[in-house]
């Protein structure tokens, strides 16, 4: 039996995900893990049950390859942006071209240097600076303009993104964040994106993401996923399948989507690349080397794909095979959040009159009462999801509106923050 590396920490699927696709392949997971990330240690007497583990704790990248590899493995992968070094550095350890090298990771965890890439090769020519604690905020904002995007040089999960509107909202949200950065930190400045609401339609998110898997350099789209518009200033709120879009604009998202791929040196891998749908057409916010974390549920529902036994396959130098598009309907997931002046939750209302409602299969929402939130976590300050399927997009925009009706979040406010409203995506 072949045996594959997960590097696992926060954002990585689940150990149910995990064990489903390594049955169907035949496939033993090794766990590569670092016992002393706050995640882990929440989850480590289930991962103990489910899998062998390898705890890296306190090494470098190359001292938990090393550590990884005495276990005899067939190749690696992971799921979680926070693993992409210590995968590859594994990856390179084992002599696998079937993950991303140092320097494809390098380029997919600096927002800065996937910029440079991709205007070096044509594909994108978003305006960009990078700030550092000594430099000067004024210098980066000639570069890109006003309204701009300051967000982390290597972040996740959409954490710490915001939007400033002039000098003084810069340098403020620049003294917040390097206040308690990690040494070495650095926050990249973007020109703001302005996305065509008409391409997707008002109801729908001006952004969209495409999920693609590539084989020996060869890139196979899985999907192009639509998305919910978003909760200020830069945070998903939900995600549906299929996306609204026509064929012609379709072809040209898959065409930009497959050109910053390559222009980023990826070889192999299931690639998660956002771009936003503005009216001169699809642009480039980012490119991820590794699964989204909402696409393994949307696909397994919508097409009974799964997107997780794929990366298993790319990771061991198997070919892909592409989802069946078939059935109708569109599946989707419904994200709550808290607001930008929240502080905690003190409770939620309404999700049994919420589960009445017709297209509404699964409601996950966890939380307890005096729950510290922030929005600048991001994807990681959700309270929960409303999961499932209707009969189509209009259906979908009316169910949205009825969900957020319904349900109603009480929250411990801080009146000195002042609310972002902005629904562009970057």
């Amino acid at each position: 039996m072949r045996r594959l590396a997960v590097v696992y920490d926060r954002g990585s699927a689940g150990p149910a995900e995990l064990s489903a696709a390594a049955r169907a392949l035949d496939v033993e997971p090794v766990l590569v893990i670092d016992s002393t990330s706050e995640h882990v240690a929440q989850v480590l007497p289930a991962l103990r049950r489910r899998f062998t583990l390898v705890d890296t704790a306190g090494m470098s990248p190359d001292e938990a390859a090393a550590a990884a590899a005495a276990v005899r493995l067939t190749g690696v992968v992971t799921f979680s942006d926070l693993c992409l070094p210590v995968a590859s550095a594994l990856a390179a350890h084992l002599g696998t071209p079937h993950w991303h090298s140092p320097e494809v990771t390098a380029v997919l965890r600096d927002k800065a240097a996937q910029r440079r890439a991709l205007a070096a090769h044509g594909v994108d020519a978003t305006r960009y600076a990078v700030i550092t604690v000594g430099s000067t905020v004024a210098d980066a904002l000639t570069v890109t303009g006003l309204p701009a995007v300051l967000k982390p040089h290597d972040g996740t999960a959409g954490q710490h993104v915001t939007r400033v509107d002039d000098l003084a909202a810069a340098e403020a949200a620049a003294r917040r964040f390097f206040a308690t950065a990690p040494t070495g930190s650095m926050l990249v400045a973007e020109e703001l994106l302005i996305g065509d609401p008409e391409v997707a339609g008002p109801a729908f998110g001006d952004y969209v993401s495409v999920e693609a898997a590539v084989h020996d350099g060869a890139v196979l789209p899985l999907g192009v996923v639509g998305k919910l518009p978003l909760e200020p200033p830069f945070r998903e709120r939900g995600f549906f399948l299929p996306a609204t879009l026509d064929a012609a604009i379709t072809e040209r998202v898959l065409a930009v989507a497959e050109a910053a791929v390559l222009a980023l040196g990826i070889r192999t891998g299931v690639v998660h690349t956002e771009l936003k749908l503005t009216a001169a057409g699809p642009r480039v916010i980012e490119v991820n080397g590794r699964v989204g974390g909402h696409v393994p549920d949307l696909f397994d529902r919508a097409f009974g794909y799964s997107v997780i036994e794929t990366a298993f396959r790319l990771a061991l130098g198997d070919p892909p095979v592409a989802p069946e598009h078939a059935g109708t309907g569109i599946t989707y997931q419904y994200v709550f959040l808290p607001p930008t002046d929240a502080t905690a939750v003190e409770g939620v209302e309404g999700l049994a009159e919420l589960h009445a409602h017709a297209g509404v299969d699964l409601i996950d929402v966890r939380v307890t009462p005096g729950q510290r939130v922030s929005w600048r976590e991001g994807a990681f300050s959700r309270l929960g999801k409303v999961y499932g399927r209707v009969p189509d997009h209009t259906a979908l925009a009316g169910l949205v509106t009825r969900i957020g009706d319904t349900t109603r979040f009480r929250f411990t406010r801080d009146d000195t923050i002042a609310p972002q409203v902005t629904a562009n995506r970057q």
